[in-house]
């Protein structure tokens, strides 16, 4: 019975010191992410342990706080910017500077319940400049376009013309 009991107390003192070696080993890390662009603080940053489901989001300052393990990895990723890896190792501040991830568009239209690229589209496509909009007193962006495109009519609902600011235009294509 003896034995038994020391087993018991060995077995149990062996799980208490994983216990404690495993929370020795969480420390909490800080930091701030600024833009590469102007060096400006970008607040909702996502900071992810990777490989885990343990993050957290900078604040209106950039800055950020969160949890780790020793050989944690960070995961900063925010839309418009290149997401970055950070290899934690003994740093107890942690600051980022994250790339703008500019990406060029071409030829892409938008249309009123998603986006197609140009060579997709069957039908017509006109494009105006902004130096080609009519000109003068306008109380309605739609009037920047009257009459620029042909088979163009831009309406307004209810079809009175002395209503007040409409507030959607229809636009025709014949």
């Amino acid at each position: 019975m003896k034995i038994y009991q020391t087993w018991r107390m060995l077995l149990l003192a062996v799980m208490l010191a994983g216990v404690s070696a495993a929370w020795a080993q969480t420390r909490t890390i800080s930091g701030k992410v600024t833009s590469s662009d102007d060096g400006s603080p970008i607040p909702g940053v996502n900071v992810q342990v990777k490989g885990t489901s343990t993050g957290t989001v900078t604040d209106a300052n950039g800055s950020f706080s969160i949890s780790v393990g020793n050989d944690a990895v960070l995961v900063f990723s925010f839309i418009g910017y290149v997401t970055q890896e950070v290899t934690v190792g003994s740093q107890t501040t942690v600051d980022v500077v994250l790339q703008s991830d500019v990406t060029a568009l071409s030829e892409i239209v938008v249309v009123g319940y998603g986006t197609q690229e140009k060579k997709e589209i069957t039908s017509a496509v006109a494009s105006i400049k902004s130096e080609n909009f009519n000109r003068g007193t306008v109380n309605d962006p739609a009037q920047l376009l009257a009459g620029k495109v042909a088979g163009l009519s831009i309406v307004r609902p209810g079809g009175d013309p002395n209503a007040g600011q409409p507030s959607a235009c229809g636009v025709l294509l014949r």
